[in-house]
């Protein structure tokens, strides 16, 4: 029987690679166990609000990070990725706001 042999470990869990999205919405790839724990991998929590961003832009640009794979600094370092993803993420909240206008005027606000 396999579990008699000598050295053989019981406790050895299965790991699963997902996506895991918090409660803001934001995403990271980790590991879930077989015990139903989420290990994080990246983009790490809460880099973006330490610059002070404000939602809903700090989660867009959290999820422009994590679909670009940028999960560490080699990967932050590479020629204009942190330029495309601000850029990427600025876009998604151009388009809200041009929503936002637009809904307003059909709406009845001010049309001059």
């Amino acid at each position: 029987m396999e579990a008699d042999k000598p050295g053989r470990r019981e406790d050895i869990q299965v790991m699963e690679k997902i996506i895991h999205i918090d409660d803001k919405g934001r995403k990271y790839d980790a590991w879930k166990g077989s015990d139903g724990n989420n290990i994080l991998i990246g983009p790490p929590e809460d880099i973006v609000d330490t610059l002070g961003m404000p939602e809903p832009f700090a989660t867009n640009l959290h999820n422009v990070l994590h679909a670009r794979g940028v999960i560490k600094y080699r990967d932050a370092c590479k020629q204009n990725i942190l330029q495309g993803a601000l850029q990427e993420a600025l876009n998604i909240d151009v388009q809200r706001l041009t929503e936002a206008y637009f809904r307003y005027e059909q709406d009845g606000g001010h049309d001059e």
